[in-house]
Parts: C-alpha cells; sequence; structure tokens
C-alpha cells in the first residue's frame, strides 16, 4: 500500500517499468487470494460430500506458486527504482531520485492541493 500519492506517482515518475510491474504483482496477489478462498472452499465441499482425497491436497499449493510469483515481481519493481537511488521522505512526502546525474523530486501536495482558505463567519 502507498504511504502517499507523492510516493506512488514518485515511483511511476522514477521507472514506468517498475511502477507497472508493481501494478502487475498487486493484480496476482489479489487472483492468488481469490484462487486460494476457491480452492479451501472445493476442498471443503469435496470433505462434505464425501469424495475427499489426499490428492486434492495440491490445489491450494497452486495460488502459494502464483502469489509467489506475484511478490517476486514486486520486489524486482522496487529493484528497478533503487538503481536510479530512489528514496521517499515519509516526513516532506516527497520521492526523490537520480536520473542521467540529476536529482529529481517528486511531492504531490506542492502542485494539486490547494491553499488553505480561512473561513469568515461561524456557521
Amino acid at each position: 500500500m502507498w504511504d502517499n500519492e507523492s510516493e506512488r506517482i514518485g515511483k511511476r515518475m522514477c521507472s514506468p517499468t517498475a511502477y507497472k510491474l508493481h501494478g502487475i504483482s498487486d493484480g496476482i496477489g489479489f487472483i492468488s487470494l481469490l484462487m486460494f478462498l476457491c480452492s479451501c472452499a472445493y476442498l471443503v465441499f469435496r470433505y462434505l460430500a464425501d469424495t475427499f482425497s489426499v490428492s486434492l491436497l495440491i490445489f491450494p499449493a497452486i495460488p502459494i506458486a502464483t502469489g509467489f510469483l506475484g511478490s517476486i515481481l514486486y520486489r524486482y519493481s522496487w529493484k528497478l527504482v533503487e538503481r536510479k537511488e530512489w528514496s521517499y521522505n515519509y516526513e516532506k512526502r516527497e520521492a526523490s531520485w537520480l536520473e542521467n546525474g540529476q536529482k529529481h523530486k517528486y511531492c504531490w501536495e506542492a502542485e494539486h492541493v490547494p491553499p488553505v482558505q480561512p473561513r469568515s463567519g461561524a456557521h
């Protein structure tokens, strides 16, 4: 989960490929979770129908392996941005990285949040 839009958009600006891999890994993780729940429900169904076999225990292994693949993609996406010395400052909510020898910074609030106007009068 992203801490802030600055972190998410900063990663996308630093490496679009890493950002896409991150999204794909999240999708794989979600699908793996659904597959795991369905395979467990299927095992319960087979048990209640009195047709359970020990060989059916392979079914939950498939989503676990798929989730492991998603985890590998997730880690690789962060390795890609680490190559550009990507970092995120949680206090300032600012992403920064090096590209072609120049330091880049991104802070979402500075660009998109309008200044707060004081209210006049009591409600």
